[in-house]
């Protein structure tokens, strides 16, 4: 990146920083030991019984339709679209999906927009993804341009994803420093050109650990405390809705006026996809205020083998494709 892209934050925002963190790190302790005697169980605590035929009964399926966020990430694949557009139109039918998560791609930008376009067409609400690859461009603003330009039906843009986690060793690679310069950047870009066109979501931290914690306080003390809540929306990502809690103190402090949306979660085995849900997302709301959880993924099979997190498996397969338990009780007509 260039230099002016890539500043590093003024001495006084790194000690705005650390008294940030001390600060936070003393609630998120107190808040911490209260919520650990007030829930202990799983976050897939016991589920209630299944009917005798092994599918869910019908008080567990009204509780895990309760618990159940209509969104979900969809990795955007041109195999998979005509899967695709059947899946998430028979689960709008049912009332389950509202909208979808979808990465905007520099390696296939026709590809990836073909398939984003359909969704679109569907009457889906979009969350585009900025894909990491973009923000090493020294000129953002003319990238943000053409994404705009793009995408006119989009109006929620997350800026990257686990940028400080996700990205090769072997590089180019990005602290958060250096991204939220680049943030900064694109906010600015977008506050003075395009007003009231869009709302920006920061890259999703990652939830589980303290890593996630650690630096959503960085972020904040580099100027996202600062923003407009109106405009700008905190992303994480968790997979582990029981550590969520070391959120509590940042998100009820330093950052109480922003809203919350988690943007991946799910467990990686489709027998307990139903109970996930039920105890879950519970927590996630609880613990961060989540206004939206998206469900990773809709299939995640386009770079190997079918991952676990996937409400259906072999698109190719279409109309055949198979269908998770948790996708099955969704999609059922009420």
């Amino acid at each position: 990146m260039g230099a002016d892209s890539m500043a590093m934050p003024s001495v006084p925002s790194r000690r705005r920083g650390h008294k940030v963190r001390v600060r936070v790190g003393l609630v998120v302790l107190v808040v911490c030991a209260s919520m650990a005697c007030q829930d202990r169980r799983s976050p897939v605590g016991p589920t209630m019984p299944e009917s005798s035929n092994g599918t869910p009964s019908p008080r567990l399926a009204q509780e895990v339709r309760q618990q159940w966020s209509p969104y979900v990430g969809v990795q955007v694949t041109g195999e998979a679209l005509e899967a695709y557009r059947d899946a998430l139109a028979r689960l709008a039918r049912s009332g389950q999906l509202k909208g979808v998560r979808a990465e905007i791609r520099k390696s296939d930008p026709a590809g990836g927009a073909r398939v984003i376009k359909a969704i679109a067409s569907l009457g889906l609400e979009l969350l585009g993804l900025i894909g990491n690859e973009y923000l090493f461009d020294q000129d953002i603003e003319r990238v943000i341009d053409g994404i705009f330009a793009t995408y006119p039906e989009i109006r929620y843009f997350q800026i990257g994803n686990e940028i400080t986690t996700i990205l090769p060793a072997s590089g180019p690679t990005m602290t958060i420093e250096e991204y939220m310069a680049v943030f900064q950047r694109i906010y600015e870009h977008v506050q003075s050109r395009y007003p009231g066109r869009a709302v920006l979501l920061t890259q999703s931290t990652f939830g589980s650990g303290l890593h996630g914690p650690t630096e959503l306080e960085t972020m904040a003390a580099l100027g996202l405390a600062d923003m407009d809540p109106a405009k700008v929306i905190i992303a994480i990502n968790d997979y582990n809705p029981n550590t969520a809690v070391q959120y509590v103190g940042l998100l009820g402090s330093t950052l109480r006026r922003h809203r919350v949306w988690v943007t991946e979660t799910g467990v990686s085995n489709a027998d307990t996809h139903v109970e996930y849900v039920q105890g879950g997302y519970r927590l996630l709301r609880n613990y961060l205020r989540a206004e939206r959880v998206y469900w990773f993924v809709m299939w995640g099979g386009d770079s190997g083998a079918h991952s676990g997190y996937s409400l259906i498996k072999s698109p190719a397969d279409y109309p055949n494709y198979w269908t998770s338990p948790l996708f099955q009780l969704l999609a059922a007509p009420q």
